[in-house]
């Protein structure tokens, strides 16, 4: 993927696309921001238009040569991609890296050591990457990739040029889904109001939580007050054996509780009140049943249901939090 088809991160871009056009690549990078928004991406994305041998324009790739070619498919002897084993960066795997770090690069052009989740270093890795970063080879460049700054040994982050990445739009998470994973766009849009600004945190909830399931369990919330206790206790007995499924009912629930305080709080005819929905597809019904439900009632539901959250969280019975949370909601 070229740089102008990275979505969000136009500061960012247009700072290492200015520095790779002058010649002046940093020797180290730090690339800041939350997790899910391109950093990753971006680094790589360096390291092709860097070592591109065809390049289309100054500081571009043409991701037609076999340079650019095995960096896409990770494969590029000069690109070297450093991750966690398990929960940590060990001082192994720093010292494997330095040992390569010793020759010329293979191909040629620039080396790139893009160290992801580098805030997950323990001490002595960290320590031991000091001295690559105090005395970099010649023709390399390192990037770190971090969404924990403080995490970070600061003679660490005194040794890089910082390069910050923000949160994504909405939008460009919509155009990322529809693009990257070919999603229907209400779906896309319902995981990207979820997402906090992180594509890769709506790719996650794309694996949990299943778009039509929710239909079933938004239909649970409304026919609630007309469920008898038998059936009650039928569907928290069911709900109850899974620990996720609990947590992503509840979760729904509360979104639609804040929708439907947008809704009434917006009015049904205030235009663009959709776009400030969650589930963006079921506006209709989001309308009608915001009609009956006061403010101070929608309100006692979110506490409610965030309250079971909690005791959830700190080991209550699962069954009796839900059993006792739904026949409180039943209520009028």
């Amino acid at each position: 993927m070229p740089f102008n088809q990275i979505w969000g991160q136009e500061s960012a871009i247009t700072i290492l696309r200015n520095s790779l056009r002058s010649g002046r690549l940093a020797h180290a990078y730090l690339f800041l921001g939350p997790e899910g928004v391109g950093k990753r991406l971006t680094a790589l994305t360096l390291a092709k238009a860097a070592n591109c041998q065809s390049p289309p324009e100054e500081g571009e790739s043409c991701e037609r040569c076999s340079s650019c070619g095995k960096v896409n498919s990770l494969n590029h002897a000069d690109v070297i991609l450093l991750a966690p084993e398990g929960e940590f960066i060990k001082i192994d795997q720093i010292r494997d890296l330095q040992k390569r770090l010793r020759y010329r690069p293979l191909e040629g052009g620039r080396r790139f050591c893009v160290i992801d989740s580098a805030d997950s270093m323990n001490e002595a890795a960290a320590n031991a990457l000091l001295k690559t970063l105090e005395e970099p080879p010649d023709e390399t460049h390192l990037i770190l990739i971090a969404s924990r700054p403080h995490q970070l040994l600061p003679t660490i982050l005194s040794r890089c040029q910082w390069v910050k990445f923000k949160p994504l739009f909405s939008g460009h998470i919509v155009q990322i889904l529809q693009k990257v994973q070919g999603m229907e766009v209400e779906k896309a849009n319902f995981l990207a109001s979820l997402a906090g600004g992180s594509a890769g945190k709506a790719l996650a909830l794309d694996d949990r939580v299943d778009f039509q399931k929710r239909l079933d369990w938004l239909r649970a919330f409304s026919d609630l007050s007309g469920k008898t206790t038998e059936e009650i206790f039928e569907v928290c007995e069911r709900i109850a054996k899974e620990e996720e499924e609990v947590n992503d009912l509840l979760e729904l629930w509360k979104l639609w509780v804040r929708d439907l305080m947008v809704s009434k709080a917006q009015g049904e005819d205030r235009k663009g009140s959709s776009l400030r929905l969650i589930n963006h597809d079921l506006r209709p019904k989001v309308s009608e049943e915001a009609r009956n439900y006061s403010f101070d009632r929608l309100d006692s539901l979110f506490t409610l249901i965030s309250d079971v959250q909690k005791s959830i969280a700190r080991n209550a019975n699962r069954q009796l939090a839900l059993e006792t949370m739904m026949f409180e909601m039943r209520k009028n």
